[in-house]
């Protein structure tokens, strides 16, 4: 086998599947890039080096006979070069930490004096061991040059779900943009109030370009959000019956699952249409993707948060701002804010449990934090703590909303109390005036989702959008599109939902 060498971009990994299948079962270096992108070649996983993730496609079970192709409306215009068109292999890397003396073979390495002869160029390797890294991919997100929807023909919808998140709006904005400017698609509707809008089409709203020209200055939902109301056997039952052929989901977890249910139910009645979501979490919880969008607002405005707790902490001897910020099952807001304002003394997330007394207990070092600055700063996310209150007998009964997440025991004010509680008496004995704790507590966890998107969020969904629009357009399927690596790809839902 030839040792082949590739210099890797460790910022962002962007592969051509098939440039690490073998030789022999490689295309030839003389064959036309094919233009049409039903699905990554076949060979790209059939023993090369990456594990390239497939993306269902609307071809997988419609009639070949009926199945047509059409070119791309963009690569009809003078001005775009078919450079802009995502290639047929063309996939990005879900991992960019490699060994870099490792070969195509797993159990190979290259010897230490590999690079320092001169006599090792294209030499076969003589290693034992399953061959192939296997090393997992995603689908490249991008405008294909072919489509196998006829714009004229095609008809959008767009639903957004569960809770509200900066950018929401300016996701419905770029779908309708993209759709209308760059595809030609003339028939785009916004479904109301979330799954339950779909039983009522009469109620959905026409949406043209000077109707969405300045929703991204605006905070919430324009077309309005609930949880629950989802019916997967009605909903499409209404998609057939209104001829959609375009469908694009934004939500969270919960919408996620509703939209993975949708998409089974098309492929089990060989419809062709293709449901595209983008993920909607200020979390930022989706680990395969770098980010979600709303979630850089988020961080911004609970930084001025902590900003204020920090003011009225400075203003009381031995005072104590408590910010609570959102973060049902990760920490990442409350972690990039109490990073990012470089005035926090303790951060309480959800993925580390905490105690109050004895070494290692968040009472000591508030303690010496208090003493040795004269006040401190906590930034919690809303999920920290909840195993501590139900040890101490401190949660309420488990109830779940319609989403089917469970309702947080609400830990900020529990918090203050208990620390209150445990530094009061110390803090008198050791000041001179007998102070004791003057707790401040903020909680701005609506007004961390509630704002318009800033700078770059707006810019990510711009992103976003159009990039599930390029891969419904194209007949890609039940996929969620989102950023691995710093580059927009195409995920399988069943890999998130």
């Amino acid at each position: 086998m030839k040792l082949a060498i590739a210099l890797l971009s460790t910022s962002s990994l962007f592969v051509a599947a098939s440039a690490f299948i073998p030789p022999g079962l490689r295309r030839s270096s003389t064959q036309q890039r094919p233009s049409s992108d039903v699905t990554l070649a076949a060979e790209s996983n059939g023993g090369g080096l990456w594990n390239v993730q497939r993306v269902d496609h609307i071809s997988d079970w419609t009639d070949s006979s009926s199945f047509k192709t059409y070119p791309n409306p963009l690569s009809l215009k003078d001005k775009v070069p078919s450079s802009w068109f995502v290639g047929l292999n063309d996939a990005v890397a879900a991992k960019v930490n490699i060994n870099a003396l490792e070969t195509i073979d797993d159990n190979c390495l290259l010897p230490d004096d590999f690079f320092d002869s001169d006599t090792n160029d294209n030499e076969e390797e003589d290693c034992e061991g399953d061959r192939g890294l296997n090393a997992e991919a995603f689908i490249l997100a991008g405008p294909r040059a072919e489509i196998v929807f006829d714009p004229k023909k095609s008809k959008a919808a767009i639903v957004t779900c569960g809770g509200l998140c900066p950018g929401l709006n300016t996701v419905v904005r770029e779908l309708i943009m993209c759709l209308r400017r760059q595809y030609g698609v003339t028939e785009t509707y916004g479904i109301p109030a979330g799954y339950r809008g779909f039983l009522t089409p009469e109620t959905w709203r026409p949406l043209d370009i000077n109707a969405v020209k300045n929703f991204h200055e605006q905070g919430g939902s324009v077309l309005g959000s609930s949880r629950g109301g989802h019916d997967t056997k009605a909903i499409v039952d209404t998609l057939v019956e209104q001829g959609v052929n375009l469908l694009f989901v934004v939500g969270g977890d919960g919408t996620v699952r509703g939209a993975a249910k949708i998409a089974d139910e098309v492929k089990a009645r060989g419809l062709p249409i293709s449901v595209a979501v983008i993920p909607k979490t200020i979390d930022n919880d989706i680990p395969l993707l770098d980010r979600t969008f709303g979630f850089e607002t988020a961080v911004e405005a609970a930084r001025d948060a902590i900003n204020v707790a920090n003011v009225e902490a400075e203003g009381f001897p031995h005072a104590l701002g408590v910010v609570k910020v959102m973060g049902r099952n990760s920490g990442f807001i409350a972690m990039h804010s109490a990073l990012g304002c470089c005035v926090a003394d303790l951060c309480l997330v959800p993925e580390v449990d905490f105690y109050f007394d004895g070494p290692g207990g968040i009472v000591d070092h508030l303690y010496e934090r208090i003493i040795e600055n004269d006040k401190a700063v906590i930034v919690l996310a809303e999920g920290a703590g909840q195993n501590l209150m139900a040890e101490m007998g401190a949660a309420g009964e488990v109830v779940k909303d319609a989403s089917g997440n469970v309702l947080l025991d609400d830990i900020g004010p529990w918090l203050c109390v208990q620390l209150k509680k445990r530094l009061d008496d110390r803090l008198e004995k050791a000041t001179p005036h007998g102070d004791k704790l003057y707790t401040k507590y903020v909680d701005p966890s609506y007004m961390l989702r509630g704002v318009p998107p800033n700078t770059a969020d707006n810019l990510y969904c711009v992103q976003l959008a159009h990039n599930a629009v390029h891969g419904a357009m194209a007949g890609l399927t039940s996929f969620i599109v989102g950023s691995v690596n710093t580059r927009e790809c195409y995920v399988p839902i069943e890999l998130v939902a």
